[in-house]
């Protein structure tokens, strides 16, 4: 006759089974907690997330022209129309303090602004340090979207065998999202929402609606029907 195992052995032996197989979740769950790699960001919204900042918005105008060509005074209105959306004023222009032709480029940069419908007040003139051939600058201080700088090609993009993403996947698409938000501000306090039409609102553009395509389409039987 085989010896069996007494039962307080077999009883200790399945405890200490189900107390290993309770505590193994809570290991696993430390090695996770411990691993930087299985946290780290997948999607390019989280590796290049859009952040609002506040600082200067410049745009470089050269001066070796001696004046301000068609094309850079299409950008001068263009950065000035952009300075007006966003309501900021001052707007500055600086010079180099080397002279040449900054002087005049500022003047003219200036007279733009003004046809534009900036106050003349409301522009500053600076000279910073740089040579007669440096740009003049332009510049107002207004919040803007950015995300993190790409550049990042440290991996050979030829090389999948890990089937991981390379480390600047998302980047551009990123950087130009931010580069279309007209107003960054909603970005961090969202705009009120307009208020839905009523009934009556609803049943008004119904009936014009409903008006307008019944004289369309009179007047599309009344040419057809004609000899």
């Amino acid at each position: 006759m085989k010896n069996s195992k007494p039962l307080s052995t077999q009883t200790s032996v399945a405890t200490l089974l189900l107390l290993a197989a309770l505590a193994l979740p809570g290991c696993v769950a430390e090695a996770i907690e411990g691993d930087d790699q299985i946290h780290a960001a997948v999607h390019a919204s989280d590796k290049y997330p859009i952040t609002v900042k506040k600082g200067p918005q410049v745009l470089e105008v050269a001066s070796n022209n001696g004046g301000l060509s068609a094309g850079q005074e299409n950008a001068v209105r263009g950065f000035v129309h952009k300075a007006m959306q966003a309501g900021i004023t001052p707007l500055t222009v600086e010079r180099p303090s080397g002279g040449g032709n900054s002087a005049r480029v500022a003047s003219e940069i200036a007279s733009v602004m003004v046809t534009e419908g900036v106050a003349r007040s409301a522009v500053n003139f600076r000279v910073y340090k740089g040579g007669s051939t440096s740009p003049v600058r332009v510049s107002f201080i207004s919040t803007y979207a950015s995300t993190k700088p790409c550049g990042d090609w440290s991996q050979d993009l030829t090389e999948t065998s890990d089937n991981t993403s390379y480390p600047n996947l998302g980047c551009a698409v990123q950087t130009n999202l931010a580069a279309m938000i007209v107003d960054p501000d909603t970005l961090v306090v969202p705009k009120t929402v307009t208020p839905k039409y009523s009934g009556s609102d609803v049943a008004a553009v119904y009936r014009s609606t409903s008006q307008v395509n019944n004289t369309t389409l009179l007047s599309n039987y009344k040419y057809s029907s004609s000899p």
